[in-house]
């Protein structure tokens, strides 16, 4: 009789991590449906902000989306890639902001509780960088 080979099994918190970033992707599709539509009103800055976004600031927007998705699906499917694709998707995001920041008016967009947003947001993505890390360098992703 041949031995049984004990089940894999994912951590939860990759599970969780899964579901905050789709979660989170799905968020962020339909805030900026409804703005676009108009069924939700934005303040004056905030529409000033996103009138100047270029389609290379939009096409980028969805490619940190898809990286951070990417990380996801990599993390629940338990692949070494999952650290690469967050860690890129954090430095590209900061990247951004940063470009943001000084030519585009995004702090003047952003508002206080958009502030406290983009600061935990920041700090989910610090925190999920270092659990991928963790589980890369104990062998846990392959």
């Amino acid at each position: 009789m041949e031995a049984s080979q004990p089940r894999e099994r994912r951590p939860r918190l990759v599970w969780a991590v899964f579901l905050w970033y789709l979660f989170s992707a799905g968020y962020t599709l339909l805030s900026f449906w409804l703005i676009y539509s108009g069924s939700i009103r934005v303040s004056p800055e905030a529409a000033a902000y996103l009138t100047n976004l270029s389609p290379f600031d939009q096409a980028f927007t969805v490619l940190l989306m898809l990286l951070n998705l990417g990380g996801a699906v990599a993390l629940v499917m338990l692949r070494k890639v999952a650290f690469q694709l967050f860690a890129t998707a954090l430095a590209l995001s900061l990247l951004l902001t940063i470009i943001h920041a000084f030519a585009r008016g995004f702090v003047a967009a952003l508002g206080g509780a958009g502030a406290v947003g983009l600061i935990l947001g920041y700090g989910v993505g610090i925190v999920v960088c270092i659990y991928a890390w963790k589980l890369r360098a104990s062998g846990v992703l392959a």
